[in-house]
């Protein structure tokens, strides 16, 4: 019978003399860069006060959001043409240079670009409300990144048509001033409509491979232009009557002070639409997490 040779058991002590070993020695690899930076967690705002908060919103805009930048250019682009024909005065044979470039604002802000703010980026906003970000500040540094974009164009406008139509040149700075006070009053609406008709733009493959968001999808690219139609054009009724009770607003010699009038009104529009933006998503934080959701 072969018998195998019997082994000595080793000495505890010379057990206790060996060096501890860590329990997880395994070699660890370090981790994907891009799935670090696809992440949920990378995307979100640093929190590194507002200015540099604004800053880096810009900054994500320029370089991670240029297909939302392509549409803005794209509806200035449809946009002057569709104006021109809007405001062309048939007795001057020339466009009507009072209200031009805040047509064309009005344009571009009463579309899913300005009323749909989370849904064009909603990795980013998820991400942000599931850490505890409030609404307001979410919306807060996309509407500065629309101001940062869309304002340049406009205001150039504006004053480019002063100078080359109006004869004499009306009032450059009041009509840039005014600009910015219609574009506050967009940002106001399209904050609120942003946080209550949030969508993902899937494409139409995405759109036909979840037939059933086609509804809701058609609801929220019409509601910006039921505002634009029914909402906007009454909502500076009150601005203007008040106005009036001060100063009469087509006397030259009261321009600053309807303007003062104009840009309290947009501040406090812009304002409004923040503050409601944020009591709903308080009531429903839920429902505009999953408003958010890829397939809705």
């Amino acid at each position: 019978m072969c018998r195998y040779p019997r082994v000595a058991a080793p000495d505890r002590s010379s057990l206790a003399a060996l060096p501890d070993l860590p329990v997880d020695a395994a070699p660890r690899s370090d981790p994907d860069p891009a799935q670090v930076d696809s992440s949920p967690t990378a995307q979100l705002e640093p929190r590194l006060g507002l200015v540099r908060d604004v800053a880096d919103e810009i900054r994500w805009t320029f370089t991670r959001r240029l297909g939302w930048i392509a549409q803005i250019a794209l509806n200035l682009a449809i946009g002057v043409p569709a104006v021109v024909v809007t405001t062309w005065d048939h007795h001057t044979d020339d466009v009507r240079v009072s209200g031009f470039a805040t047509s064309l604002a009005g344009w571009v802000l009463a579309s899913a670009l300005n009323c749909n703010q989370l849904g064009f980026d909603a990795d980013r906003a998820a991400a942000s409300f599931r850490s505890g970000d409030t609404a307001w500040r979410v919306l807060l540094l996309k509407n500065l990144s629309i101001l940062v974009v869309l304002a340049p164009p406009i205001l150039v406008t504006s004053a480019v048509l002063r100078l080359t139509v109006s004869h004499p040149p009306d009032s450059i700075p009041v009509a840039m001033v005014r600009d910015l006070a219609v574009i506050a009053v967009w940002l106001g609406f399209g904050s609120l409509l942003s946080v209550l008709l949030p969508f993902r733009p899937l494409g139409v493959r995405g759109r036909w491979t979840h037939p059933t968001t086609w509804a809701r999808f058609a609801v929220c690219l019409a509601a910006p232009y039921a505002v634009y139609y029914l909402l906007a054009h009454y909502w500076h009724v009150p601005e203007v009557a008040l106005a009036d009770l001060v100063f009469h607003h087509r006397d030259r010699s009261n321009l600053w002070g309807y303007t003062g009038f104009m840009v309290t009104w947009g501040l406090l529009t812009w304002g409004l639409g923040l503050a409601l933006s944020e009591l709903y998503y308080r009531l429903r934080p839920a429902g505009l997490e999953r408003d958010l959701d890829r397939h809705r």
